[in-house]
């Protein structure tokens, strides 16, 4: 027999590091309250499990993200069952339970977890997106859901994270990292389907994360499942009615799980081809992927796993002067592929390492299609017609070609030792080595077109310690961190003399990082945070024009010199929980960000005359604050949902590294900067009907299982800098566009076919207001449709781009089994 019943379980967590989390507490005698030495506990479904020690106290590492069901047993007492356990990435579930002794056996004790909302000791930002949050809400990508949280703005992979910019961002798959090492940012997509948790660190982060000053998002791959289950999805605008038709959208994605012959071994297999065109008069954006894993356990207390992830896109954005001949226009392919290689080895229940190794090759290319020989010159670019005769291109190139790629070799060792009740130790060591192969060049057809061409191979190095001290009253998170980046090449001290040549010398940094919590109850808590925080200069800046070609129109150096940008960063927060399923997080933060890369103009005097050339330092600064509300209500049968709130001020020198390029003037006040947004508000909901309830028609539940979802954003509009004839100095910046806001909505009905064969039809309605959102308007007048300058036909003036998407409306459906 069996008592089933839900009662509170303590759950808390705390941050450390990597891509599984782990499961800790005490287990004690529930009528004397002394310890249990030798309890067991065991994960089931799982190898994992560990017997509790002299003082009761146990420790599981090394645990996939997930949900689970623990076992607590011991001799002479009870035996319970834990349900819904939530192990989440990068933190520590603590599990204490109290057994109540027996002599007579009567069954199992099933008891239902409750997670605390306060997690007490975090010592930073951190939101946590589960696998079932990603298939809840109505989002097509996982750069989507990370745009919903507090302190990010942008779209895509131009996000920006409490006011830096798009390049400060560290992306890692299963704890590495799929960034591009040469042009800088996301460099690699991955479908919903292969997400199994997603955590964004948008505040301070421990050592053992590098080289990002603005934030690190680490998403954790699924693995294999127990029995074998499938899923398949297809959406499409393509239904019939006119309007969304045009815009030739249509998503198909599915994935498949379960063992490979053998109990051990297990594989999970993804892929998606999401199709979408453009509402503008042209443009489209076609992306594939896929993605493989294979794990085994087969030799005790190892775990190895091998997954192959690729990814290809192909896209085509608008641009109004080419509005006529769009297949003249740039055309863009972008392609990833990494081979990881995952070993973990849990050598006792309170240590364990990770060895991971991984092949990343990723390529980007930007042009027509042709050789750079058979470029129209600008001198015989032809206009139509229209407006002043020189608005819209009748046949024209584009100025420039871009085709570069790199492969990534990186290898990675992390260890994690729980030396006692009160001290984690983690600490670990990386190598990277980079093969940068770039080709860029601007006006080929001018006399001395600007050009970039080489082949470059630097390497990183980087090492970190970091100790976690748990007290009954405070936690402390303690870290240094050590990077290491040597350009590996030859170059010229003085651009102008052919002699100065010397080697880069390397760079090296180390970080202090400090993290504070202070429960003051059980339903709230106060956290401080402290770092200091870099990051090496993408290394285009380093080895921009590396053969010294002066004789182009105003020449851009690199210096493989660069020094790494630096932020110093700190944050406060209150948590509070008001009940079981409602709890709020109110934070303030300050960024002070130096070194940021920008322009400087030299003019020597040489040989006779003066000689101007522009040079990639370190100059830029900016400072951001700013403060965040998160409210959380936790799922029920019925309801789940969230809201952020963001207050940002985002000031400094210049938006990005070229903004001052060419010029012979620096920047020397602070502005708003191009893409500050002072208020950000999102908002989420999902409602479900469950089985067999909700209104009845003549006996029949016809909406159970019926779901819906929204997603509303809305913020304040970009800033721009005020122009025209009348205008005279304006202070860049210093006006705003209007606010934007969406609303999106999915609905959904699921069926039950056959045993576990289920299908889901649902709708998506993108936009649902059909709000046009501005997103450009004209520095004299402040309308998006309308200026005074360059007296421009209407047609011109009413460039479609500067309005976001209207509603759009898809409609699809999901078989599982």
């Amino acid at each position: 027999m069996k008592k089933i019943f839900s009662i509170f379980i303590l759950l808390s967590f705390y941050l450390f590091g990597g891509t599984t989390g782990k499961l800790a507490g005490i287990i004690k005698d529930a009528e004397t309250g002394e310890a249990l030495v030798g309890a067991n506990v065991l994960i089931e479904g799982t190898s994992l499990g560990a017997a509790t020690n002299i003082k009761g106290e146990y420790v599981i590492l090394n645990i996939p993200p997930g949900r689970y069901n623990v076992r607590i047993s011991f001799i002479g007492y009870e035996t319970i069952i834990v349900q819904n356990v939530t192990i989440i990435v990068d933190q520590t579930t603590n599990l204490s339970v109290n057994l109540k002794p027996q002599t007579v056996q009567v069954g199992e004790v099933i008891v239902t977890a409750k997670t605390p909302m306060i997690q007490k000791d975090l010592t930073s930002s951190i939101s946590v997106i589960s696998r079932d949050e990603i298939e809840a809400l109505p989002v097509a990508t996982f750069t989507e859901l990370l745009s919903l949280q507090a302190g990010v703005v942008g779209s895509g992979s131009k996000l920006h994270i409490r006011g830096g910019r798009a390049n400060e961002i560290a992306y890692m798959v299963d704890g590495m990292l799929v960034v591009d090492p040469l042009l800088g940012g996301l460099a690699t997509q991955v479908n919903n389907d292969a997400i199994q948790e997603m955590s964004l660190l948008s505040g301070t982060f421990n050592a053992e994360y590098g080289n990002a000053l603005s934030g690190v998002v680490n998403i954790v791959t699924r693995d294999g499942s127990d029995k074998l289950s499938g899923k398949f999805e297809y959406r499409t605008s393509e239904f019939g009615i006119k309007r969304y038709e045009n815009l030739h959208e249509a998503r198909i994605n599915g994935s498949l799980s379960g063992p490979l012959f053998i109990d051990n071994l297990k594989f999970f297999v993804s892929a998606e081809q999401d199709k979408r065109g453009s509402y503008l008069p042209f443009g489209y954006n076609n992306e594939r992927t896929f993605f493989t894993k294979l794990t085994t356990t087969a030799i005790p207390n190892i775990k190895i796993s091998l997954s192959n992830r690729g990814s290809k896109g192909r896209r085509q954005n608008y641009n109004h002067a080419w509005k006529y001949i769009p297949d003249q226009y740039l055309r863009r392919r972008t392609d990833s592929w990494q081979t990881s290689l995952y070993l973990t080895h849990t050598i006792q229940n309170n240590f364990f390492y990770d060895f991971k190794v991984s092949y990343f090759n990723q390529g980007f290319y930007s042009g027509i299609d042709k050789d750079t020989s058979q470029y129209l010159p600008t001198s015989k670019r032809q206009y139509l017609p229209i407006g002043t005769g020189f608005e819209f291109f009748a046949k024209a190139d584009p100025l420039e070609l871009i085709d570069s790629r790199t492969v990534t070799i990186d290898g990675k060792f992390d260890a994690v030792w729980q030396i006692n009740s009160t001290n984690e130790i983690k600490f670990g060591a990386s190598y990277k080595k980079h093969r940068l192969k770039y080709f860029y060049v601007y006006d080929p057809k001018r006399n001395f077109p600007y050009k970039n061409d080489y082949i470059t191979e630097p390497f990183e190095l980087a090492a970190y310690a970091q100790d976690k001290i748990e007290l009954p009253y405070l936690v402390i998170n303690l870290g240094l961190r050590f990077d290491y980046m040597n350009a590996n090449i030859i170059f010229r001290k003085n651009p102008l003399d052919p002699t100065s040549l010397v080697k880069a010398k390397p760079r090296s940094q180390l970080s202090p990082r400090v993290g504070i919590a202070h429960p003051i109850s059980d339903r709230t808590k106060l956290h401080f945070s402290y770092g200091h925080f870099f990051q090496n200069p993408d290394f285009q800046y380093l080895f921009e024009n590396n053969q010294y070609d002066l004789n182009v129109r105003e020449p851009l150096i690199g210096q493989p010199g660069l020094d790494a940008q630096r932020t110093i960063s700190y944050e406060v927060g209150i948590a509070h929980q008001f009940s079981d399923r409602i709890a709020i997080n109110l934070t303030t933060y300050y960024k002070d960000i130096s070194g940021l890369i920008g322009t400087r103009y030299y003019f020597p005097f040489q040989d006779g005359r003066y000689i101007g050339y522009t040079l990639y330092v370190n100059e830029d600064y900016a400072n951001v604050k700013g403060f965040e509300v998160n409210l959380d209500i936790r799922p029920d049968r019925y309801f789940s949902g969230g809201l952020s709130y963001t207050y940002s001020i985002a000031k400094g020198s210049a938006s990005s590294e070229t903004e001052q390029y060419p010029g012979t003037q620096e920047s020397t006040l602070l502005y708003y900067l191009d893409f500050d947004r002072t208020h950000i508000l999102n908002i989420t909901g999902s409602y479900t009907i469950p089985e067999n309830e909700g209104p009845a028609f003549w006996g029949t539940h016809i909406f159970d299982k019926m779901d819906f979802s929204f997603v509303f954003r809305a913020s304040s509009g970009a800033p721009y800098t005020p122009g025209g004839r009348d205008v005279g100095f304006a202070i860049k910046n210093s006006l705003r566009q209007p606010g934007t806001y969406s609303l999106d909505l999915m609905i959904g009905k699921e069926f039950k076919v056959y045993n576990q064969l289920r299908v889901r039809l649902f709708a998506e309605i993108l936009n649902v207001t059909d709000h046009r959102n501005i997103l450009f308007v004209y520095r004299d007048t402040g309308e998006p449709d309308f200026t005074f300058e360059g007296n421009h036909s209407i047609e011109w003036m009413r460039n479609p781009a500067n309005y976001g998407p209207p509603r759009s409306i898809r409609i699809g459906t999901t078989i599982r089994f």
